[in-house]
């Protein structure tokens, strides 16, 4: 509490800065002088040397310290053209710094150096791509720390809306990183929905097709939690000869009750239809459809700085319903009652990376000897804003098999990329 007491007294200091003091202490912008182009050249000889010595320097902050310091003293002389290369060098450096508060906060100085040599555009472009590095930061209260930041250089450059609005939205989040994680009821968060398009054709003696899309969605109420993880699949044959087209899909879903940081009840949903890593066989005519709910209790074994971030150890009981139609006969229709472990993770964080990770053991009660055993991990990088690169490695055990000829380990990875709404 004391911590956010501190940030209340500097936010509101600062705003009350920004808002009547606007033209104080603002930086001064180079006056360029084209006479300097045929004066003091042996100033710009020093200059030259001194590019020289930095650029056998190893890429750090320091390097990039100096070439912001060194692209305002070319530009003095009006050596605009390589102060904005020397910018562009420094830039490029920060792409390779892991640490997303160092990248963040060197990008902030560089976008304000911009704005120093008379490049206010470049520099107001460059803070406004920052700010989509900053947003996708689960940690509220660094968010809310860059957020300041990347304020103050907004009001410094001008910007005196958008400094305002940034100081409000670092306040907002500050005050949420000020409330403990393990604060219940839960915090109501805005739901999260990706989708992803895939599809394919070929055609040679016989034309095959698929059109299909994933969705991932996640919604998150004081006490209540849901979960869904799709892909659905319409693919054609034009080699079948009862039916063309043949649906295909591997759809979990979990919701959670929670009484407590700790405990909660779930309910899971499994479905798998005609899915390689799940069918008994998988031939042109083959219908294989697995389906399976389980109910029980969850207990919390980690969480992260977010509520979205967490890992549930979970334990259940349901049934699970097969089906298989292979070479035109019905070879199996029956339910089982199922017992469920189960590991439930999300929003594990790697740099800019999240990975949602969920492991689970699935006997059946009348045979312990016919179980599955399967691990889903979906790494997800982002490329923009809401653009992200989401691979998928899904793998599967099945200690009993119908037919010789099946594996009883199969893999599944894919890629492709995903919309964030």
């Amino acid at each position: 509490m004391l911590k956010l007491f501190c940030y209340g007294l500097l936010l509101a200091n600062l705003e009350s800065f920004i808002t009547t003091n606007q033209n104080i202490n603002q930086p001064k912008i180079i006056e360029l002088n084209p006479s300097h182009e045929t004066n003091d050249m042996g100033e710009i000889d020093r200059l030259s040397q001194t590019l020289e010595m930095i650029n056998k320097m190893d890429d750090s902050e320091v390097k990039v310290m100096l070439l912001n310091d060194l692209a305002v003293s070319y530009a003095k002389f009006g050596k605009l053209e390589t102060a904005n290369n020397i910018l562009e060098q420094s830039l490029l450096i920060t792409k390779d710094f892991e640490d997303i508060t160092l990248r963040i906060t060197k990008i902030t100085e560089i976008a304000h150096t911009y704005y120093k040599i008379g490049e206010k555009d470049q520099g107001l472009a460059i803070l406004e791509n920052t700010l989509n590095l900053v947003n996708r930061i689960e940690d509220k209260f660094l968010q809310g720390q860059l957020l300041l930041n990347i304020s103050l250089k907004y009001g410094e450059m001008g910007q005196e809306e958008k400094s305002q609005m940034l100081l409000g939205q670092s306040e907002k989040a500050i005050i949420e990183a000020s409330q403990a994680i393990a604060e219940f009821p839960f915090k109501q968060t805005g739901s999260r929905l990706n989708l992803g398009l895939n599809g394919n054709v070929a055609s040679f003696r016989n034309t095959r097709a698929a059109l299909g899309f994933r969705v991932n969605f996640y919604q998150q109420w004081p006490e209540e939690d849901i979960y869904i993880d799709g892909n659905l699949l319409i693919n054609y044959d034009s080699n079948r000869t009862v039916n063309n087209y043949r649906p295909n899909s591997l759809i979990k879903s979990v919701y959670r009750r929670h009484f407590n940081p700790q405990w909660n009840v779930f309910t899971a949903f499994f479905n798998s239809t005609n899915q390689d890593l799940f069918a008994t066989r998988n031939n042109n005519e083959d219908l294989t459809i697995i389906s399976n709910i389980l109910v029980g209790a969850g207990f919390n074994l980690w969480r992260g700085n977010s509520i979205r971030q967490f890992l549930d150890l979970q334990l259940g009981l349901g049934t699970r319903y097969e089906y298989d139609y292979i070479n035109f006969e019905k070879r199996r229709d029956e339910i089982d009652p199922t017992l469920g472990i189960l590991l439930f993770g999300r929003g594990f964080s790697f740099k800019e990376a999240r990975l949602n990770q969920n492991f689970a053991i699935i006997p059946s009660l009348d045979n312990f000897n016919n179980y599955t055993i399967t691990l889903d991990t979906n790494l997800s990088l982002p490329i923009s804003d809401r653009w992200s690169l989401n691979n998928r490695l899904f793998l599967r055990y099945r200690n009993e098999v119908s037919f010789e000829e099946n594996p009883n380990l199969e893999f599944l990875f894919t890629t492709g990329v995903n919309y964030q709404f």
